[in-house]
């Protein structure tokens, strides 16, 4: 093994092939926007068709250790997909403050 802050060219040669050699997760690791596309129909169906609201999903999602939040949950129900784009405030102008001292000084 490597001591120090030194390795041996062999050392990095054995390193790189483990790490060559280690299985694609990929298909095996789905996103949490992933997992909500997947299960969008499902969430669809229970909503619009069998009565079910929103907090009643999620909390059958988290018993069975899906957390996800009412509002991600809302967002698939509205087609939304849970990233509502948000729009920027448009900034107000900066309002001058006058006080009537100094308008009677003019």
């Amino acid at each position: 093994m490597a001591t120090g802050n030194f390795f041996t060219q062999e050392q990095l040669d054995e390193a790189r092939r483990k790490l060559e050699n280690l299985p694609d997760l990929t298909p095996q690791r789905i996103t949490r926007d992933g997992a909500l596309e997947n299960l969008k129909d499902t969430i669809l169906v229970l909503a619009k068709e069998k009565g079910y609201t929103v907090a009643d999903i999620k909390s059958a999602l988290d018993a069975m250790e899906f957390r996800f939040s009412e509002k991600a949950i809302s967002g698939v129900i509205n087609e939304g997909g849970g990233k509502k784009r948000r729009q920027p405030r448009k900034a107000e102008p900066a309002q001058i403050k006058t006080s009537s001292h100094d308008s009677q000084r003019a």
